[in-house]
């Protein structure tokens, strides 16, 4: 599966929707984010031409990242229960509930969490020999995705405006969006993890192998180079004291 251009890079790559909505109206105030949507002044961003949405939602690790995002983006749509908009009740059953306009920043913190953690676990199961580990993080990864499309709504649509039929997937807004980027990213088998910040990200060229390092584009040869001289340093100085 790719994006609607045919990328593979979906950490980095434009968002699985043609646009989503954005509220002028975004803002922090003590633990919450605040928005609110004016029919007057709501406008359209095309997420198409902007970087991955997941990409950016896993480097949240404050607020004011949280408000850059919401800004970007939009907010998660989360509803008075601080849960996404299809959040299962007590019997099970996912139910509608509507985005409320406040959103609790640490709810944002523990879903940007989460996705990382389900990123960094696939790139491990990717290099993984250990038959039955592998199948444990496989089933915690298979049932934690699926939960998160669920609570977003996510669906699949039949769309034929064109000659061609398409499917596509839809429901849930940014935090749909995060959903099905997940997905993709962890199907691709190229997710990694860079050794330098720990953000996981799609590497080009050689598949991640166990025990080698992985730099992502931000990283890049100067971080690399920095690691193996510690590395060096490192193994001299375990090498003098053996002697």
């Amino acid at each position: 599966m790719t994006d609607e251009n045919g990328s593979e890079s979906i950490l980095t790559g434009a968002l699985p929707f043609g646009q989503l909505s954005v509220p002028k109206h975004i803002d922090l105030a003590g633990n919450n984010l605040y928005w609110y949507d004016d029919p007057l002044d709501d406008y359209k961003r095309d997420s198409a031409r902007d970087p991955g949405a997941l990409n950016a939602f896993v480097r949240i690790k404050a607020p004011d990242d949280i408000l850059q995002f919401a800004r970007r983006y939009g907010p998660l749509g989360l509803c008075r229960h601080g849960c996404p908009p299809m959040h299962r009740v007590k019997n099970g059953e996912h139910k509608w509930c509507p985005p409320c306009g406040s959103e609790p920043v640490k709810r944002w913190l523990d879903y940007a969490s989460l996705a990382s953690s389900y990123l960094n676990l696939a790139a491990v199961v990717k290099v993984d020999t250990g038959k039955r580990m592998r199948g444990l993080r496989q089933l915690f990864l298979q049932d934690g995705v699926n939960e998160w499309l669920g609570d977003a709504g996510i669906r699949l649509e039949l769309n034929w405006s064109d000659n061609e039929p398409r499917l596509t997937l839809t429901g849930g807004g940014v935090f749909g969006a995060l959903g099905i980027q997940l997905l993709l990213a962890i199907t691709a088998n190229n997710l990694a993890v860079c050794s330098g910040c720990g953000i996981p990200y799609l590497r080009e060229g050689r598949k991640p192998q166990a025990g080698r390092h992985n730099f992502c584009p931000d990283c890049g040869d100067k971080v690399a180079n920095k690691l193996r001289m510690r590395e060096w340093r490192t193994q001299k100085q375990k090498g003098g004291k053996s002697q």
